[in-house]
């Protein structure tokens, strides 16, 4: 009785162990595909280089889903046919391996970017005296990945646009090898392009535009933090380097409703690219609204800290208040 008690719980003991591998392994195919839809289709980012960041963070959940089933196979077995052959050995010790390697990968990684983001905040003056000296802020593994896109024909992109993208046809862009663009919504306005281009040299350099006059946002700059010009606009030029030595020099401005931002992969401190990055912002043409007649939006209001004034709620709203948020915005 007690030898058949003791197989009832390890079978039991088995379909559960089963049963939380098959479960697993559902729980992180769902994880993968929504962690693939955010990073590729709405961050942009590189296809091959996402699929490789769901690898790595897959690889571990995954083998220990593995472990638990072949565990649960084991113990639903009788116990006389649990004895492995030598090539059954092998394999598990193999599975066993790849896991600890995917464990030691995972917690390396961990261990390096939250050591990064750890040792920058408590030394954030020191940072910020580093990045004064330096002309660039050193930045943790991973703070680039914002700035890697994958693009598309351009010509499916820009049909889906609200406004009319900077003619290029007859400035510097147009000698470089196209890359194709991506297309971002702000509500349901098609009010923001990217487009990228390869150099001669191999840099990949990026153009992105916002119609703030198409989706109705506002947006308020820090004079302080303008210190560039770009046909005398107020610029910033910010440039960061990650430990591996991958780099990206990013110049912003914005000319009337329209916010231009234009990086390249390259440390502009450090190589001779800083002039022609400006050179290539200037040669842009003047911007042609998709709203040229839309009411200016109220200007932002801040408190004695420097803290915006946010405009407080109506207290009640009718419904032609309602319909006017719904409604097409009126730009005639």
């Amino acid at each position: 009785m007690p030898e058949r008690e003791h197989g009832r719980t390890r079978r039991r003991v088995g379909i559960l162990l089963r049963a939380i591998g098959h479960a697993a392994n559902i729980l992180i195919l769902l994880a993968a595909l929504v962690y693939a839809f955010g990073a590729i289709l709405w961050m942009h980012a590189p296809v091959v280089a996402a699929l490789l960041n769901i690898a790595t963070m897959a690889a571990l959940p995954l083998g220990l889903a593995w472990l638990c089933r072949r565990i649960g196979i084991l113990l639903q077995q009788p116990p006389s046919t649990v004895a492995s052959s030598p090539a059954r050995r092998r394999l598990l010790i193999g599975g066993g391996l790849a896991v600890a390697a995917a464990c030691v990968t995972l917690v390396h990684t961990g261990v390096t970017v939250y050591r990064c983001n750890v040792d920058r905040s408590r030394n954030a003056a020191a940072h910020d005296i580093e990045t004064r000296r330096n002309g660039y802020e050193r930045v943790c593994p991973g703070d680039l990945g914002r700035f890697e896109m994958s693009f598309r024909p351009i010509e499916s992109v820009t049909r889906k646009l609200a406004f009319q993208p900077i003619d290029l046809t007859h400035t510097p862009f147009a000698r470089f090898e196209p890359l194709g663009g991506r297309v971002e919504t702000v509500g349901d306005v098609a009010s923001i392009v990217y487009r990228g281009f390869r150099l001669p040299d191999g840099h990949v350099l990026t153009l992105q535009e916002h119609d703030m006059s198409a989706d109705g946002v506002s947006s308020w700059r820090d004079p302080k933090d303008e210190p560039e010009r770009v046909n005398g606009l107020a610029a910033r030029l910010f440039v960061m380097e990650a430990p591996s030595g991958a780099a990206v020099s990013h110049l912003s401005w914005v000319q009337g409703r329209r916010d231009i931002q234009l990086w390249i992969d390259a440390n502009v401190v450090r190589e001779p690219l800083r002039e022609r990055l400006f050179a290539l912002a200037a040669s842009l043409p003047a911007a042609v609204p998709a709203c040229p007649n839309e009411r200016p939006p109220k200007p932002w209001r801040f408190d004695a800290n420097g803290r915006r004034i946010e405009e407080p709620m109506p207290a009640m709203m009718s419904q032609a208040d309602f319909d006017a948020l719904s409604a097409p915005r009126p730009c005639k």
